[in-house]
């Protein structure tokens, strides 16, 4: 039965709230033009209201495409690349060549930047927006991202490059999965750095009945700290199923020596499905909508309940 404004399924379970990511990925929602949304949140009103022409079916797949489109602090749409529904897309491309062989630094530095840019685009557009962050903290966490993102990458290249106890294969070996750590560790200050507003601002959190308990400090550190947790688990699947699913290939088949060419396209099929695994993955570890327990809320907040309730972001 439908439920409008709450997950198709229980969000308590793991299982539950991957579904719930992967339907927001539907590449059915990239088409959708802003009429096209406000014809879904206005279906869904119409529905709350009595209106009983439309379907399950229909509705649902009108919530989703809220879910994937609609920022739910804001109730306006998310520029399509950093969405839920096409951050996914918009990196196929990034993510693909950045894992390429034989790739120049000065190449995967670039590539390194626009991936951090990616990442501050999404995790900015998708934060507890119920304080706002000043264009001073936006830029500086931007900034400080891909800093580190470019650091960690130069200094993990120079230590492979450099060390002599290992042979020519071992180091085009370390070298293809080098972007990793930089991405992970850029990911986690990049979620920090791009959303210290809220450490610094708090957000608001929310009774049960939905009226508002206060602004908590404590409840901002922990949507910053999970929503952090989870960019360890984002890039995983992206960075390691195309060398892995290569070396595969290798190894069992001889289709790289009678069709060489088919390299890249096998390895940006691989990115693309570790992308549609690794980011629905990821924001699923944690509920989106998160609890907190009133006796760890700041004296300044006046919950009715026992638990207080707030956007994570994701």
């Amino acid at each position: 039965m439908f439920r409008a404004g709450e997950p198709k399924w229980d969000q308590s379970t793991m299982s539950g709230r991957l579904k719930h990511f992967l339907k927001q990925v539907d590449l059915r929602y990239l088409f959708y033009s802003h009429s096209k949304l406000e014809d879904c949140t206005k279906m869904i009103e119409e529905h709350q209201q009595g209106c009983t022409k439309y379907s399950n079916k229909e509705l649902w797949n009108a919530q989703y495409a809220v879910f994937g489109r609609i920022h739910p602090d804001t109730k306006e749409a998310v520029p399509l690349p950093f969405s839920m529904t096409g951050f996914s897309p918009a990196n196929i491309p990034i993510c693909a060549l950045m894992i390429m062989p034989g790739t120049s630094p000065l190449v995967a530095s670039f590539y390194q930047v626009a991936n951090q840019t990616m990442n501050a685009g999404f995790n900015y557009c998708n934060r507890n927006a119920s304080k706002e962050t000043t264009t001073t903290q936006m830029v500086g966490g931007y900034v400080g991202a891909v800093t580190l993102a470019l650091t960690v990458a130069a200094t993990l290249r120079k230590a492979i490059t450099n060390n002599p106890r290992l042979s020519a294969p071992m180091k085009r070996t370390l070298a293809t999965f080098l972007p990793f750590p930089a991405v992970v560790s850029a990911s986690v200050c990049n979620i920090v750095l791009m959303r210290n507003g809220e450490f610094f601002n708090g957000v608001e959190v929310f009774n049960e009945d939905g009226t508002s308990a206060g602004v908590s400090h404590k409840a901002a550190r922990n949507a910053i700290f999970t929503t952090a947790l989870t960019r360890i688990v984002m890039p995983t699947p992206i960075f390691f199923l195309p060398p892995a699913g290569i070396a595969i290939l290798e190894r069992t088949t001889s289709i790289f020596k009678k069709f060489p060419k088919t390299r890249i396209p096998i390895t940006v099929a691989l990115s693309t499905l570790g992308l549609y695994l690794g980011i629905p993955l990821a924001v699923a570890c944690f509920p989106q909508t998160s609890i907190l327990a009133v006796d760890k809320l700041e004296p300044t907040c006046n919950p009715t309940g026992s638990f207080v309730y707030y956007n994570k972001g994701l």
